[in-house]
């Protein structure tokens, strides 16, 4: 899985879907299968319509402010909205393309003439200031980034232009976005335990968008969920920003979480890691990521090499917990 955050919604934007791209390109030109025939009702739509919505969408009544148009150019552009790390998860792109309900290719055999669900964006709207920030997906970054391979592999060059049907919600503000995403897609196979714990923290008003974004906001931080919250970014942003990828953006997100539970559990100044932090926040979250910082890549071989048992992200969090203790507390 792929985190990454401010990068438009483009399948070539993300490597990890380098395979996914390959399988659709190689199914689409296959000289039998039906691929052929697949290709050709892709071209005719986007000829006649510009749209996948009248070939590749079921039908809904029309009418209403709620369904609108949008390119995927439009669509790509949500990660500027965006103020948490999206992720982005190859094999649930693969299932949309070739899973049980395949548009290339269904497991079961055939394919899927429709794109069941359709996407869902928000826009934040202020009537007083007469602002709107949007659209940002709410539900369906696989869904987009699956149309766009799928349309690639038809060989449509202009894809970004190709409009999709949409449904559109109005929200007041990013906490409301936050909370959307998360009723929205729990209980999603591909939406994790991570993402929701880091989504939950940004409504308290931290910008987990970066690791100085992070720091720069963490004085809005309150609660225990808050401060793990952006312990988990952190570590998973610095992780992809220095080069570790030897773990899952939501191993090292874990481990974020998982080091505030071992730095707890040690009674910073005979109280608790809530506590001590609070008496300064800036200063002492700024103090911990430095030394995480600093030995954060020596922590992951050592995690890499550890023979007990339990999860990596536990063990790179056991690693690191000793050494920010002794220098922090």
């Amino acid at each position: 899985m792929n985190a990454t955050i401010k990068t438009a919604y483009l399948a070539e934007n993300f490597p990890d879907l380098a395979p996914v791209r390959a399988k659709a390109q190689e199914h689409m030109n296959r000289a039998k299968g039906g691929a052929g025939i697949l290709k050709n009702k892709i071209r005719s739509q986007i000829e006649a319509h510009g749209s996948l919505e009248y070939g590749f969408q079921v039908k809904k009544p029309s009418g209403g402010s709620a369904l609108r148009s949008f390119a995927f150019s439009e669509l790509a552009e949500s990660a500027i909205h965006e103020i948490t790390a999206q992720s982005v998860d190859p094999n649930a792109v693969n299932d949309i393309l070739f899973g049980r309900y395949g548009l290339i290719h269904k497991s079961g055999g055939g394919r899927s003439d429709f794109l069941m669900e359709d996407i869902e964006v928000a826009f934040i709207r202020d009537l007083i200031a007469g602002t709107s920030v949007g659209p940002i997906i709410t539900s369906g970054r696989h869904r987009t980034l699956a149309l766009q391979i799928l349309l690639e592999a038809a060989g449509i060059k202009g894809f970004r232009d190709v409009k999709v049907r949409c449904s559109v919600i109005e929200l007041q503000n990013q906490d409301q976005v936050q909370e959307r995403i998360i009723s929205a897609n729990v209980g999603s196979r591909d939406f994790s335990r991570a993402e929701i714990r880091e989504r939950v923290g940004s409504t308290s008003g931290i910008n987990l968008s970066s690791c100085d974004a992070i720091a720069a906001t963490i004085l809005s931080a309150n609660r225990t969920d808050d401060f793990k919250a952006a312990f988990s970014s952190y570590l998973k942003l610095l992780a992809s920003k220095t080069g570790l990828n030897h773990f899952t953006p939501a191993q090292y997100s874990e481990a974020g979480s998982s080091l505030w539970n071992a730095l707890n559990k040690m009674r910073p100044e005979n109280g608790t890691m809530i506590k001590w932090i609070k008496a300064d926040k800036e200063g002492r979250f700024n103090k911990v990521m430095l030394v995480v910082e600093d030995h954060l890549s020596s922590a992951v071989n050592q995690a890499q090499h550890d023979p007990s048992h339990g999860s990596k992200s536990s063990k790179i969090a056991r690693a690191l917990a000793p050494t920010v203790a002794r220098r922090c507390f």
